[in-house]
């Protein structure tokens, strides 16, 4: 990451406030961990508009290559680079379903012609703003080819309140849905899989149900979830239907943390 990792903050969240647009000009990610938990809100350094949506893009990219997702980070790059036309204040740069959804909402002037905006050659962005974003200033058309290319999409909607808010979501796949952290032995596993065996270890015997609570998803999709770790070795099903983690899965947990 190009921005100094130690002048990236955490912010503390409030719940009763944090849909209202910061006082100051700081641009913020939140990274969503789950459906029902509040996320992790950072602040991104800079000391001007180019400087902050690089050290953002950095942050960003950082964290997708952690989870692997196939988000493109050509994608990313223009998706921020738009913000030059909005500015950072009341900006928040969202990551979402372990990294397979970016959402960028600003509170500039909005994109009227949301069609034109995604076309090659079409863009609002002047001298000024070309010295602060690579190309021409037409990324959201460039970001979207590459996100069909992926099986992926762009929308752009309008901001409460006023602004934009443009999605960039791609499809996870077998290939990237794999966690395999150094030094684990045995099947890798995908990262709500890890969260998965994790709050077993932490939680002891739990079924389908609770870990469906705990992590936001369906109950269909936690059981899924519990029949691949069962088949990894990695937790053992009671007669009453609850998981403990096995020896291999305490492993593979010590090997991640």
């Amino acid at each position: 990451m190009s921005a100094d990792s130690e002048s990236i903050t955490e912010e503390a969240v409030d719940s009763s406030t944090a849909s209202a647009p910061p006082a100051d000009p700081a641009l913020l990610v939140a990274h969503y961990m789950g459906e029902r938990t509040p996320p992790r809100v950072y602040r991104m350094p800079g000391d001007d508009l180019g400087a902050v949506l690089r050290a953002t893009a950095d942050f960003i990219e950082e964290h997708i290559q952690s989870t692997g997702s196939r988000m493109p980070i050509l994608a990313v790059r223009e998706l921020i680079d738009n913000l030059s036309h909005a500015g950072t204040a009341g900006a928040v740069v969202s990551l979402l379903d372990g990294g397979d959804t970016l959402r960028v909402s600003d509170r500039g002037p909005g994109i009227r012609d949301k069609e034109r905006a995604l076309l090659p050659g079409f863009t609002t962005s002047n001298v000024s703003l070309r010295e602060v974003i690579r190309g021409v200033g037409s990324g959201l058309g460039l970001a979207a080819a590459t996100l069909e290319a992926l099986g992926g999409s762009l929308e752009i909607d309008d901001n409460l309140g006023g602004g934009s808010v443009v999605t960039a979501r791609v499809p996870r796949t077998a290939e990237t849905t794999r966690f395999s952290p150094k030094g684990a032995l045995g099947p890798t596993i995908s990262e709500r899989q890890l969260r998965a065996l994790l709050l077993i270890v932490e939680l002891g015997p739990v079924g389908p149900t609770a870990i469906a609570r705990e992590l936001g998803i369906s109950a269909s999709t936690s059981y899924r979830d519990l029949v691949t770790l069962q088949e990894a070795g990695y937790v053992d099903a009671g007669s009453n239907g609850h998981r403990l983690a096995t020896d291999e899965g305490l492993a593979y947990v010590q090997a991640v943390l």
